[in-house]
């Protein structure tokens, strides 16, 4: 199995705890080897992922290197489980669809349309169970007729929360890339006597003599 190269700066950072945080040529020939630039680096770009030029889906997503200026091995290693855990997902294709579509400038924004995208899969999945149940129950009476439309209820729950997860992952990518601002907007009415202004769902009456209380007659 090959080694990652994550694994040699833990083995870095475990040799430096182990001599106090002094100076280490054995952490530093380890860190060295984990941030080694990689020299070939495959020119076919997708979802933000470099991807080698052979066959990408007969060979389980080999050596896929990450977009960094400088790509180290660790930037590979996780490139490489980002893609492999959205294939296990089945949502590889729509995963480096979403990331091209939102151009995803960094890791945490393609994990993020990953989530996204394997959401989305999982939710229309949900969909297509929901109508095979309620056509089934369409079809059925009593106790069978009940079941199906149980299992319809559940998968439309399953379909309600991961179509909101989804939303939500479009939400949490606006407020990233606004910095969690927000813009509000002051609009200022000036209300001429005698004249009527509607804001929002209330009626504002400016100026003039308040109205005369109605006679009632004895």
């Amino acid at each position: 199995m090959t080694r990652k190269a994550s694994e040699g700066a833990l083995w870095a950072a475990r040799i430096r705890a182990e001599e106090r945080g002094g100076p280490s040529g054995a952490a530093d020939r380890h860190d060295d080897v984990a941030r080694e630039p990689l020299v070939q680096v495959p020119a076919r770009t997708v979802g933000g992922e470099l991807l080698p030029e052979d066959d990408f889906t007969s060979k389980t997503l080999p050596t896929i290197i990450d977009t960094l200026v400088s790509p180290d091995a660790i930037g590979a290693d996780a490139s490489r489980s980002r893609l492999q855990l959205a294939e296990d997902a089945g949502a590889l294709d729509l995963a480096l669809d979403t990331a091209d579509t939102i151009q995803a400038t960094d890791g945490l924004e393609r994990m993020l349309s990953h989530q996204m995208a394997a959401a989305h899969v999982m939710a229309m999945q949900a969909a297509a169970l929901m109508k095979e149940h309620l056509e089934h129950a369409g079809r059925t009476r009593g106790h069978e007729q009940q079941m199906a439309g149980v299992e319809a209820a559940r998968m439309a729950g399953a379909f309600a929360r991961l179509t909101g997860s989804y939303q939500a992952g479009m939400q949490t990518l606006q407020r990233v890339r606004s910095g969690g601002r927000q813009t509000v907007i002051v609009q200022h009415n000036h209300i001429s006597p005698g004249s009527q202004n509607v804001i929002g769902a209330q009626q504002q009456v400016g100026g003039g003599a308040s109205p005369r209380p109605k006679r009632v007659r004895g």
